[in-house]
Formats: C-alpha cells, sequence, structure tokens
C-alpha cells in the first residue's frame, strides 16, 4: 500500500507539474526534481523489500554442526534446509567439501546460498573430524561375578591393553576396588583404560564375600541317584549314591544343612550296626552322608532293591573329600 501511495504522489505532482508550467517555470523545476527524489526513494524502499524477502529464508543444517567420524569410514551427508515463501530453493545452494576420511584431520563443509543482484550471502557451515573412535581391547581374566570365602586369600585378576593406534597400554591401566576379605558384603572391582585418542573402556567386576557355608550347598538326585556339591556356584564334586528304598525306607527328600560332622562312628538301627568313617548328618542323628564300606558299586538302579536305611551312601574316597570341602550350617538339598 506504500509504494502505491508514493506512485500515486508522483503522478499527481507530475500533473499538477505540468499545470504549473505555464504560470512559474522555476516552481517546475522544483516540482520535477521532487518526483524523481520521490521516484528514486520508491526504488529505494521497493529494494529493500525485495530484499527482506530474500533475507527471510529457512537456511539451516539437519543434524549436529559437527560430526565425528572413523578412519576409512563413509560420511552420509546429513543434509540441510533451504526454503523461501514455501518453496525449496535448495539447488540454489553451493556445497564445498575438503572431508578426506582416509586421513584423521578436521575438516570443513560450507554450504553457500547467494543472490549476488541483491548483494545478499547466507553461508553455514560443518565441521568433520576424522579421528580414533575404536576403544582400547581391555582383557581381564576374570569371570564378571566372583565369589570369596571370608577371609580367602585373593589374588587381583591379570589383565592387558591393546589399542589400534598405541598398541599395549597395559601400563596405562587403572585399577579401582574396594574389597575387604575380612567382612562379608559385595564389592567391585573396576579396571580402566583410556588411548591417546580419549576412548575409554572399562571392566566391571562384582565380588561377593561370605562364609563358606553360605556360598556353598549339596545337591541329592534321588532320580539320578547322584550327588553334586557346589562352591561359589561351581560344581566341585559329583559321585553316584544309593540311597533309600521308596516306600520302605526312603531317603527323606526337602531342604536340610549340615548339623555335624564326625569321624569314625558306628551307626545302629533295628536290625544293624554299621561302622562308617565319615559321617555328615543333615536330619536328626539318623539321616546323613557316610561311606559304605560293604557296597562295591553305586548309583544306577540300586537303591531299588538295596537301598540304604535312608542315610545317602557314597563311595569312600568321595565322602572322604566332601568331608574336608563341606562345612556346618551348608544347605542341603534332596529331591526326585
Amino acid at each position: 500500500m506504500f509504494f502505491y501511495l508514493i506512485l500515486n504522489i508522483c503522478v499527481i505532482l507530475y500533473i499538477l507539474g505540468g499545470s504549473v508550467e505555464n504560470t512559474n517555470k522555476k516552481s517546475v523545476v522544483i516540482i520535477k526534481v521532487l518526483i524523481v527524489f520521490l521516484f528514486v526513494i520508491f526504488l529505494f524502499l521497493l529494494y529493500i523489500n525485495i530484499r527482506n524477502i530474500y533475507n527471510n529464508v529457512a537456511f539451516y543444517l539437519i543434524n549436529e554442526s559437527t560430526i565425528n567420524l572413523g578412519l576409512n569410514s563413509n560420511y552420509q551427508e546429513p543434509g540441510f534446509v533451504a526454503v523461501m515463501n514455501g518453496r525449496n530453493i535448495k539447488d540454489k545452494v553451493q556445497i564445498k567439501s575438503n572431508v578426506d576420511t582416509s586421513k584423521y584431520g578436521t575438516y570443513e563443509i560450507s554450504y553457500i546460498l547467494e543472490f549476488k543482484m541483491l548483494a545478499i550471502k547466507k553461508e553455514l557451515k560443518r565441521k568433520v573430524i576424522v579421528k580414533d573412535l575404536v576403544k582400547p581391547e581391555l582383557n581381564v581374566q576374570s569371570e564378571d561375578e566372583i565369589y570369596l570365602f571370608l577371609n580367602e586369600e585373593y589374588d587381583m585378576p591379570a589383565f592387558n591393553a591393546l589399542d589400534n593406534i598405541d598398541g599395549d597400554i597395559t601400563d596405562k591401566v587403572e585399577i579401582d576396588s574396594n574389597i575387604d576379605i575380612t567382612q562379608v558384603g559385595t564389592y567391585n572391582i573396576t579396571y580402566s583404560v583410556i588411548d591417546s585418542s580419549n576412548n575409554e573402556v572399562k571392566k566391571n567386576i562384582k565380588v561377593i564375600v561370605d562364609r563358606k557355608d553360605k556360598l556353598s550347598y549339596l545337591q541329592v538326585n534321588i532320580s539320578e541317584q547322584k550327588l553334586y556339591y557346589y562352591e561359589k556356584n561351581k560344581l566341585v564334586l559329583s559321585t553316584n549314591i544309593v540311597t533309600g528304598m521308596k516306600g520302605i525306607s526312603e531317603t527323606p527328600t526337602g531342604t536340610y544343612s549340615v548339623l555335624r560332622k564326625n569321624r569314625n562312628v558306628t551307626l545302629r538301627g533295628a536290625d544293624y550296626e554299621s561302622f562308617v568313617n565319615y559321617w555328615i548328618a543333615f536330619k536328626g542323628n539318623a539321616y546323613g552322608f557316610h561311606d559304605a564300606s560293604w557296597r562295591s558299586n553305586f548309583g544306577g538302579n540300586i537303591y531299588r532293591y538295596n537301598g540304604s536305611h535312608g542315610c545317602v551312601n557314597m563311595p569312600y574316597y568321595k565322602v572322604q573329600q566332601l568331608y574336608n570341602m563341606i562345612e556346618v550350617g551348608t544347605p542341603v538339598y534332596i529331591n526326585y
């Protein structure tokens, strides 16, 4: 509307200038100069208006302005937006790039949008950093979770660290540990190493310290006629056994614990008297684990026709091992 107003004023002044010319030539000159001046103002305002339109362009980068790439990786252009008055003008943007992913370094991509006639130039820049993104390889000779008996001596696991650029960086490995083997509890060991490109890798180990009887348990499977003894969640002893005859002198099933351990015991019942070298009681005085010198075989179906009186019969050398390992209070699980 403003431009139309200026234009109408110019036309009116021109007409007035023509009528005045007959009466006053000096006034005519002034009016014509004024017309030219107003026309120049009109052109200037028109230029400013057009320039504002072209300046009002949505021009920005998609995603981050800084991108990190690994050596020899493929650079994928995230793109940019260039829109003016709802029209896509990407074809007006010139892109300049010196990215070379085969070499470490910092590179730059320029996005240039230029309207030379209007002296308008907009430029966006994206930085591309080609660097080592590969973390070192940290090898710790340990499981993620380990168990220690209370007051058990413990040596820190061995370790080494290798990096694709720096080579052997074992000497840069740091160890953070809060283990206290004199106190029951859960602790942590953390191994960490950082390479020259600031890539870091960590290895965490959970350490559980408890009494031996809390970290061990004994499992008896009557159907299999097998006994399994675990320490620190690992099987350390297994053996064939003979349990009681079902319906006659059954071995009790359920959850128990080791009540006592004795050497050179004579077991007595209504119709038997047997000497055993090792006795590990788990239910009262009548049920336990012991050697059975009168047997030459264990396991299989023996318990169906020649079972025990309810105890768990074991080979001599196996019960000897168990006796020396197991502690009073150790859980005992017996099932079919």
